[in-house]
């Protein structure tokens, strides 16, 4: 079957580039017609198939052309970043960890590649809706909407019970609108899952001492 797929992505390859005039005769003024039978030349127009399906919201396919890209040139950052997207966004998942360990692998610096690593890294982990409410619940702590960070802390925690980070954060929230009681309810959670975090005993503490 893979055989079958490489020969025709083969036959399409020979055909789209058949047909492109790299140059006019000199001599006679016609079009000379050839074509990049190069390794690299092979894996960019697999690649450029790929983008153009993608963008084309054919996605599975897509998917069928970077696979081929990489396979022929294993150094080729972007097609193992469109890859891992692609895989991402089909939530395929434990794929999408994959093709965004070789982006990192190959472009260390990259720091868009490395947060969606450890976001499908958490999605597999805690769940895609429960990281997400997390997540959002985060840079609403980040921003000071106490308020709306508990709402979502307490949302993803419904998706997740054991969602340690939500339990946290649930408990940091509530000490900082002075809700003491909540915030030694959630951080009790939370080392019952991490007993070993002494910055959580200490806010514990603290909460304990406040609510009374």
């Amino acid at each position: 079957m893979l055989k079958n797929k490489k020969a025709i992505l083969v036959l399409n390859l020979l055909f789209l580039l058949s047909i492109t005039p790299l140059a006019q005769s000199a001599d006679f003024g016609q079009p000379i017609y050839s074509f990049d039978v190069t390794t690299e030349g092979y894996a960019q127009v697999m690649f450029d198939q790929g983008y153009n399906l993608y963008q084309a919201g054919r996605k599975e396919e897509a998917i069928q052309f970077f696979v081929e890209a990489v396979t022929a040139k294993p150094n080729f950052t972007k097609a193992w970043f469109w890859l891992a997207r692609t895989y991402q966004e089909e939530e395929m998942i434990d794929e999408a960890i994959w093709a965004w360990k070789k982006v990192v692998q190959l472009e260390p610096d990259n720091t868009q590649a490395k947060y969606f690593l450890e976001k499908c890294e958490n999605w597999k982990k805690y769940g895609k809706d429960a990281w997400e409410s997390y997540e959002q619940g985060y840079l609403k702590f980040e921003n000071k909407d106490y308020s709306a960070a508990i709402e979502l802390f307490r949302q993803a925690i419904s998706l997740n019970p054991n969602m340690d980070k939500a339990h946290y954060w649930l408990g940091m929230a509530y000490f900082e609108t002075k809700d003491y009681h909540n915030a030694a309810r959630a951080l009790e959670k939370y080392l019952s899952l991490r007993p070993d975090d002494k910055t959580a005993q200490y806010w514990l503490k603290e909460a304990k001492n406040r609510a009374k």
